[in-house]
């Protein structure tokens, strides 16, 4: 006997994966469903119409019972399967049981395209019979939405039709190389996350310090390839040449449109103290590469030597015997006495001892 209920279980559950099919059932079949599916709502607060009840399959015969099945949930843990026993003859069986909770989600109240923005606005709340994946729950979900693809009245707000909405710049006008271009001149486009370049998002502030890379056409989405930065860079004002010191009088704080080198040099602290390595011309970007810490002392300069500190501090006059850039040790010469000794350049014409 419990092998016969285990097998007819199994066929049984076979049947709910399958689905319930519309198809004209016997009466006594039909009797038992619509019994156990008010039956199980009582029990669990589920409506009977989102109750399946897997007891459709042809090899499953009930017979006619006089009275009312008798229905219970045979193991407590579970409301998955339901024992029905008709109490006239003593036939019992061990039915599948699906539960099909109902679900909240969104529709859509108009067609909507692509691109559009999504909001509260544009959709309406719906109770669903059952969950419906993928959905969007809460008007949460919505915020800096729009859409990847067009949309009807009706259609399920559904989380894979959006993305992150995005702000991108077309141009308005023909946009020569190296013309400015102006806040007039562009109009701001909302647009799907997906349907953008990586290089099309960017702050509204980098056009503002850039010029056009090259020319640009109207209608055009700009991206970053089409703007040349603005940097603020050390630039030689006149022809410096090579060995020459780097001064206020030769160089400047200028702006720079391009890719910026690396090495270049953004302020005039880096020049503190530096020479030109070659020949630069006006108006040359200037870079670690073009310059050098300068000589302090020369060979045969006349050097004060420090030796000590404060109220013990000794100055005596010495002769460099060999070129010396800051913070470089090199030999000084004693006219006096003809001594030699090793000091430490510590500025121009000026040296302490070790």
């Amino acid at each position: 006997m419990h092998n016969f209920i285990a097998l007819i279980f199994t066929l049984l559950m076979t049947s709910v994966a399958q689905g319930q099919t519309e198809q004209t059932l016997p009466i006594n079949k039909q009797r038992l469903i619509d019994q156990a599916q008010g039956w199980v709502s009582q029990q669990t607060a589920v409506a009977p119409e989102q109750i399946e009840i897997a007891a459709i399959d042809r090899r499953l015969l009930v017979p006619d019972c006089g009275g009312d099945f008798i229905f219970s949930f045979p193991y407590a843990s579970s409301q998955q399967t339901i024992k029905v026993k008709c109490p006239d003859t003593g036939w019992q069986i061990f039915v599948g049981v699906s539960l099909h909770r109902s679900s909240k989600g969104f529709v859509f109240k108009q067609d909507m395209q692509v691109n559009q923005t999504v909001t509260a606005t544009e959709v309406t709340e719906k109770t669903f019979v059952r969950p419906v994946k993928g959905v969007v729950t809460s008007v949460e979900e919505l915020n800096n939405q729009s859409l990847v693809r067009g949309v009807e009245a009706g259609d399920l707000v559904l989380k894979r039709y959006l993305a992150d909405t995005v702000l991108v710049y077309q141009l308005k006008r023909d946009i020569l190389q190296g013309e400015t271009i102006r806040s007039e001149d562009i109009t701001k486009l909302s647009m799907s996350q997906p349907r953008t370049a990586v290089d099309q998002r960017f702050p509204m502030r980098l056009i503002s310090q850039s010029v056009a890379a090259q020319d640009l056409w109207a209608g055009a989405i700009i991206s970053r390839r089409d703007l040349s930065v603005k940097h603020m860079v050390m630039m030689a004002k006149t022809i410096v040449t090579r060995g020459q010191r780097l001064s206020p009088q030769n160089t400047e704080l200028k702006a720079y449109y391009g890719k910026l080198p690396s090495d270049a040099l953004l302020e005039a602290a880096d020049l503190n103290q530096m020479e030109a390595i070659h020949t630069v011309r006006a108006g040359q970007l200037l870079r670690s590469s073009d310059v050098r810490l300068m000589s302090m002392v020369n060979k045969g300069d006349t050097v004060v030597l420090n030796v000590g500190s404060g109220l013990l501090n000794i100055s005596t006059t010495m002769i460099a015997l060999e070129n010396g850039k800051l913070d470089q040790q090199i030999s000084l010469l004693n006219p006096e006495s003809n001594e030699t000794v090793r000091a430490v350049v510590s500025g121009p014409g000026e040296a302490r001892g070790l």
